[in-house]
């Protein structure tokens, strides 16, 4: 075996620990730094696709993940009319695929106890400002003053607005789109399927959708995540109005919607969800290497963030096993080439047909959907694009 190396990962999210584990394994000395004082997992529920359940699987965690999800089967879309949109079925694809509707704090609490399981140093509370390559390593400065050095490889994993990014050199761009999402995660009681994403589209500057995101770490009552299409200008005034008249806006799309929408009873339960991408060739340097979010974060359209972000850290841990560093990290951008660049092209390119001022994009979504659903090679391709299976090299 060869000699371990002295590895930093910085960001605590869905690639940090599942890098920081897998790397720790190999018998290399990992310390994952997290500028959030403990572990505070942030954001709706997501869906879970078998490229993402393939490296849970290789973490040992899978069963336990399984048991507080909701399984999936079907991405629906439909529009006001209930007309059919768009149609794909994971049985597609062969027996035994399906998504899995997950409450995120669920995911980050297995992340954690088998990284902790595995021997990595994790440091809460540490903010880093900057890092520096001295000597052929790493040195991390951090807000309070201190500094920690002698890093052989820093695994960059800080999300989307990653403060290192720019700071390591990496170009590229980074930019908002104008469009976002409120959402709440609330009771289902059974007022939506649970073995579905299901949305409704009304034109393109309205969509409503509802996934069911299994429960809490300790049981309880099934979940399901809402997420309500919105202009970010507009994000102020529509906050500015009664919450009962942002109700009606809903209802008026889905009366169903009736029982979540009781739950709430005040605008602090209803975030912000503010989208947007970043784009570039490469995703490693000199002995360092950008994960998950930090290096491809894309619109929601394709619920890709954490698959990609768990693939990555797979990819990585396979290279750093096979090579030297170097070599190592120029294999993972190779890698994962295909599949970043195709899932942030597809994702973009797919945002305006479903937020987006285009309302003349309609009919046109119509007919283009509708052609979709009855060919069949065109179904299957779309229904591995939601499965996350595109440029991933597993079945």
């Amino acid at each position: 075996m060869k000699e371990g190396l002295r590895i930093s990962v910085i960001g605590c999210g869905s690639a940090g620990p599942a890098a920081a584990t897998l790397l720790q394994r190999q018998g290399h000395r990992v310390t994952l730094f997290e500028r959030a004082p403990a572990c505070r997992p942030v954001g709706a529920g997501f869906l879970l696709q078998p490229s993402g359940m393939g490296v849970l699987k290789e973490l040992g965690i899978l069963e336990q993940v399984l048991a507080r999800g909701a399984r999936v089967e079907r991405l629906h879309v439909v529009d006001r009319e209930g007309d059919d949109v768009l149609d794909l079925r994971y049985s597609e694809l062969g027996e035994g695929l399906f998504g899995l509707g997950l409450h995120r704090p669920v995911l980050l609490h297995h992340l954690i106890r088998t990284m902790e399981e595995a021997g990595v140093e994790t440091q809460w509370g540490r903010e880093i400002l900057d890092a520096r390559r001295e000597g052929g390593k790493w040195e991390l400065r951090f807000a309070d003053g201190t500094v920690e050095g002698g890093f052989d490889l820093l695994v960059a994993a800080d999300g989307a607005r990653s403060v290192l990014r720019g700071k390591l050199g990496f170009r590229g761009t980074d930019r908002g789109y104008p469009w976002g999402a409120h959402w709440f995660i609330g009771g289902n009681r059974g007022a939506f399927p649970e073995r579905e994403l299901f949305q409704i589209v009304h034109g393109t500057r309205r969509l409503l959708g509802f996934l069911a995101t299994g429960t809490e770490l300790d049981g309880g009552e099934p979940l399901v995540s809402l997420f309500w299409s919105i202009k970010l200008a507009d994000d102020a005034a529509i906050r500015a109005r009664p919450l009962e008249a942002w109700k009606r806006d809903i209802l008026d799309v889905s009366p169903r919607a009736q029982p979540l929408l009781d739950q709430i009873t005040d605008w602090s339960q209803v975030l912000t969800a503010r989208y947007g991408d970043v784009g570039m060739s490469r995703w490693h340097g000199e002995g360092v290497v950008l994960l998950g979010d930090a290096g491809h974060a894309m619109s929601p359209q394709l619920g890709q963030g954490v698959n990609l972000a768990l693939a990555d850290a797979s990819c990585l841990a396979r290279c750093v096993a096979e090579l030297p560093l170097q070599a190592a990290l120029d294999r993972y951008s190779r890698e994962r080439k295909l599949a970043l660049s195709y899932y942030r092209l597809a994702s973009r390119q797919l945002t305006p047909w479903f937020q987006s001022d285009h309302e003349w994009l309609t009919p046109l979504r119509s007919v283009f959907f509708g052609l979709t659903r009855h060919l069949a090679p065109a179904r299957k391709f779309m229904t591995r694009t939601m499965a996350g299976l595109v440029g991933e090299g597993r079945k």
